[in-house]
């Protein structure tokens, strides 16, 4: 089954913008970063002949989505490292975003499943790793109640079997509410985390936050409005708590 010429419209659109920013990638961190897990999305993207599953497995093609495999950046924030030992080390993302494209640009949670999974690896006198994940949750399979969205972290991404764990105690919980990230929100979200050089260089470039300022209107208005909406009536007119990015340094 082809996709449709107008939702084959919004995923060439979705394509651009990745293009986009993989050539800011190129542009400002040429040998610092490969874009080749971009460029792999946005074939899918431009492929009418794709249309991604979900979980159960369904696939219609208003669903559009894309996976990013093993996109890394280098880290930067490794003053305060533990073990110091760490002399280098790298962040590498591995994603999966389906969502509703008759949600979009709406109050509606665009998104239907998100899977953004980061392994942090250090590297000394041998190699460390710890990881953490932002995911959706599926009503129904869990059995504690916890965020829709929510940062999850893991001290075993490689899964051994016997991980070295020293006198860390690991537990499931808890899941911490977070926002929706998208790989565009992603770069930024990384970048202002563990590479914070490369984040003021793409900040200084209009093209980034031109992108930035789209999907958080896409992706983060409806999830920050409908959290404001819980005070009835929203009183936006009151608000005296700003700059926005005081709170959330990655608002462009």
């Amino acid at each position: 089954m082809a996709v449709g010429s107008r939702f084959m419209h919004f995923r060439n659109e979705r394509a651009r913008e990745l293009g986009l920013m993989a050539d800011l990638l190129d542009k400002y961190l040429s040998g610092e970063v490969s874009t080749y897990p971009i460029h792999n999305a946005i074939a899918h993207l431009r492929d009418n002949t794709t249309i991604p599953q979900l979980k159960n497995q369904q696939a219609n093609d208003n669903i559009w989505g894309y996976d990013i495999e093993d996109f890394e950046i280098p880290i930067e924030t490794i003053k305060h490292v533990k073990p110091n030992d760490i002399t280098k080390g790298s962040a590498s993302l591995t994603l999966k975003i389906r969502a509703d494209i008759n949600k979009w640009n709406s109050f509606e949670d665009p998104l239907i499943e998100l899977g953004f999974n980061v392994v942090i690896k250090g590297i000394g006198t041998k190699v460390y790793h710890f990881g953490f994940h932002i995911d959706k949750h599926i009503a129904g399979d869990a059995a504690e109640p916890h965020p829709i969205y929510h940062l999850q972290y893991n001290l075993n991404p490689t899964k051994l079997d016997e991980p070295d764990l020293g006198a860390l105690f690991y537990i499931d919980t808890p899941r911490i509410m977070h926002k929706p990230l998208d790989f565009i929100l992603g770069i930024t979200f990384l970048t202002c985390n563990f590479y914070p050089t490369a984040f003021e260089v793409l900040c200084n470039d209009n093209v980034f936050n031109k992108l930035n300022k789209q999907y958080q209107e896409s992706i983060w208005k409806p999830y920050f409005h409908t959290l404001a909406n819980h005070w009835k009536p929203f009183e936006q007119k009151s608000i005296v708590w700003t700059p926005a990015n005081s709170i959330c340094p990655i608002f462009l």
